[in-house]
């Protein structure tokens, strides 16, 4: 019994020792530079992995890069009647600039997007056209030019007697006048084009047509002064027009194609300084403060139709927060393709909330992203092709920085409305982006719109207009 006690003893000192010689020896080992640097690779393994494929990255590309119009447009966007656009396209990482040649000249447009709105501007000229030399628009016109004409004349030779009956009822419209002769917005009309009712006229055959009314197209802008002079006293678009204008005018033209159309009646009916005031009061109320709100109305790279579409879809998204951010980003627009590009974006954003789901816009990388209840982080970009290019290398750099900084983050996304070049894909999936492009965020209205057709009248009867894919 005392053997075998020792024994059980001299084995319980062994396994006591073993167990302090273990324990140091993991000590050892965790404090060894090299074991430690092991481990700590093996707990980095996800982000070694991350920074392999970094290193991995595909190599910048140089721009502009030349692409063919026939290998990135659909066919009826490459030729048409009247129109046809040249193979070659320069690229600049982004965006597509496009040379269109029609039956009024050529014409360079900068995006997908205006490409459609061009096509459209060429399309609705011809049908004005049409529309002018047709005998029953001569007739209805008739009576209307001369009286029309001659008190507008009026008004401008003797204003004082003249206003004197017509401030009666007319208040706004004598508004309307006045604006024209003060604003330095260059989408008012002037004093006898407000004073005769060209501008409503316009307005309204524009609309009709699907077309902003303040296109820089300036055969569009010639042949409707020419068919709106004669429309001035009123009722032939209510007439004639609607012979020309289907339910499905809107069409194809752009991706916003039923914002506009819900908006037709406010563009109608409201010359652009009626506009401005409007926008004014609808981001008001969504508490952003009057310098942002003149900073951004005052940019006359918009329109006044793509400010008002700007303003209602940041309306449309409902009680988000951070509009103001957008507004900042909106209001310093340098030229007209970028104010395009931020109304566009503005849509983007405002589809993406009423189908997907409540989101807010935070800025990243200096520039508006949505951040979702869910923690998603998305940029929407209304890029038509994407490059791998050093400016996307580095904005992709300092939108990670600005994520990192941020709390409960599921994901971050990038969405783009054009292609999104392999090269451009793969670096940016490489980095943990998850990636779509091509994407549609049009309403399901905008997709019944696409397949309705324009028809404007001929010498043979009523000749249909393709829409722009």
């Amino acid at each position: 019994m005392s053997v075998a006690r020792e024994n059980g003893t001299e084995a319980s000192h062994l396994a006591e020792k073993k167990a302090i010689f273990l324990e140091n020896r993991t000590m050892r080992n965790a404090l060894n530079p090299r074991r430690l640097r092991a481990s700590l690779l093996a707990a980095l393994a996800p982000w070694a992995l991350s920074t392999q494929t970094l290193a991995a990255d595909a190599p910048h590309q140089p721009v502009p890069k030349t692409l063919k119009a026939s290998q990135i447009l659909p066919k009826g966007m490459l030729r048409g009647e009247g129109f046809s656009v040249q193979e070659r396209v320069s690229n600049d990482g982004l965006m597509n600039t496009y040379v269109v040649k029609s039956d009024y000249g050529e014409s360079t447009v900068v995006g997908d997007d205006h490409l459609r709105a061009r096509i459209q501007e060429v399309r609705a000229t011809k049908a004005i056209e049409e529309l002018a030399g047709s005998k029953a628009f001569g007739d209805a016109a008739k009576g209307a030019v001369t009286g029309s004409v001659e008190g507008g004349k009026a008004l401008v030779t003797a204003p004082v007697e003249t206003t004197k009956g017509a401030v009666k009822g007319m208040g706004r419209w004598i508004g309307n006048v006045g604006r024209s002769v003060t604003s330095r917005d260059p989408h008012q009309e002037n004093v006898l084009s407000t004073a005769l009712g060209y501008d409503a006229a316009k307005r309204g055959y524009a609309l009709e047509f699907g077309v902003d009314p303040y296109t820089d197209f300036e055969p569009f802008q010639k042949k409707l002064s020419r068919v709106a002079r004669a429309d001035a006293a009123g009722g032939l678009i209510t007439s004639l027009a609607m012979d020309v204008a289907t339910e499905g005018t809107m069409a194809g033209t752009v991706v916003t194609v039923t914002s506009l159309a819900a908006m037709k009646d406010v563009l109608q009916d409201n010359p652009p300084g009626t506009l401005a005031r409007i926008n004014k009061k609808k981001l008001q109320d969504m508490g952003l403060p009057d310098h942002q709100i003149d900073a951004f109305l005052k940019n006359y790279n918009y329109t006044p139709t793509q400010a008002t579409l700007l303003v209602e879809a940041l309306k449309r998204m409902g009680n988000v927060k951070g509009r103001e951010i957008f507004i900042a980003h909106a209001s310093a627009a340098p030229d007209k393709p970028m104010a395009r590009s931020w109304q566009q974006t503005a849509e983007m954003m405002a589809n993406y909330v009423t189908q997907k789901g409540p989101a807010d816009i935070i800025d990243v990388g200096d520039y508006p992203w949505l951040r979702t209840r869910k923690g998603v982080v998305l940029a929407l970009l209304p890029a038509d092709y994407m490059l791998w290019t050093g400016e996307l290398d580095e904005a992709e750099r300092g939108a990670a920085a600005d994520i990192a900084a941020l709390s409960k983050v599921s994901r971050q996304e990038v969405w783009a409305e054009g292609t999104m070049d392999p090269d451009a894909r793969r670096s940016l999936e490489g980095r943990g982006w998850q990636v779509r492009d091509n994407v549609k965020l049009a309403s399901r209205e905008d997709k019944a719109a696409e397949v309705q057709p324009i028809t404007s009248p001929g010498a043979r009867g009523a000749a249909k207009i393709t829409p722009t894919p």
